[in-house]
């Protein structure tokens, strides 16, 4: 045998070689993708036939259909607490989280003049929980704080709400730590006139109503607290091009504008 029939002797044994092996590789290729797609097709059977969650949202008494609490002229008056309140009256929305200091700085600057406005009837004003800075505490305090005030109007109605509202904010904790414990909204409910709401709060009863709240605020795009909207306005005071928090010289301006 002479040195060219070895080399091309060793030439075809090295492409037969190949040959097979890319044989192997294709079907071994062909299986993995028919495995991967039949797997895939398996989970999307699984999960059709999988039954769907009964375990409904716990809705809280007294709350309005777009996850808020609506205070009225008639509520602060003691009657039954409408959903709807007076067809004149402007609607305020206000989304707030416990843990926000500009919303407390905004309550102490307008709270009491909201107050006035509602018990004159020219506003429905509507709490709206929106819990974003549940990572700013150690202890989920903005989720616990709306849970809390939650529990108090699924139990004593919107006007206890108000109250808790109020509480909630005068003895708002710093951010970073940690939030008033649950001893404390207890105390705070019972003050507020709900004075069976201690295991609503200790078992966090409408976590997931809050959290859907906050969802809903999103899709309403709220991205920021406190929103204050006034028949559907945003209401913003502008010092240089930048949007700050508004006080009441807005507020009475959007009343004006969109009655």
């Amino acid at each position: 045998m002479n040195r060219t029939q070895t080399r091309q002797e060793l030439a075809d044994k090295i492409r037969n070689e190949h040959v097979k092996s890319s044989r192997r590789f294709k079907l071994t290729t062909m299986l993995f993708v028919l495995f991967g797609v039949l797997a895939c097709v398996v989970v999307l059977v699984w999960i059709q036939i999988q039954p769907e969650d009964s375990d409904e949202v716990t809705k809280p008494n007294n709350a309005t259909e777009s996850y808020g609490f609506k205070l009225t002229k008639e509520v602060l008056a003691g009657a039954e607490e409408l959903e709807d309140g007076d067809a004149n009256a402007a609607d305020v929305l206000l989304y707030e989280d416990f843990l926000c200091d500009s919303c407390k700085v905004f309550h102490e600057e307008t709270g009491s003049y909201l107050i006035e406005l509602v018990e004159q009837g020219k506003i429905n004003l509507t709490f709206q929980p929106f819990t974003f800075l549940l990572t700013q505490s150690t202890d989920e305090y903005s989720q616990r704080a709306s849970n809390a005030a939650v529990c108090v109007a699924d139990n004593a109605g919107v006007l206890a709400y108000s109250k808790m509202h109020d509480l909630l904010l005068k003895n708002q904790p710093k951010q970073g730590g940690a939030g008033l414990s649950d001893e404390q909204l207890i105390e705070f409910a019972v003050e507020s006139g709900a004075s069976e709401s201690s295991e609503c709060i200790k078992n966090r009863s409408f976590d997931t109503w809050v959290k859907e709240a906050m969802q809903a605020g999103l899709k309403a795009d709220v991205s920021s607290t406190p929103t204050v909207r006034v028949n559907g306005l945003n209401v913003v005071k502008k010092i240089d091009g930048k949007e700050l928090m508004p006080g009441i010289d807005e507020i009475d301006f959007a009343l004006d504008i969109t009655n």
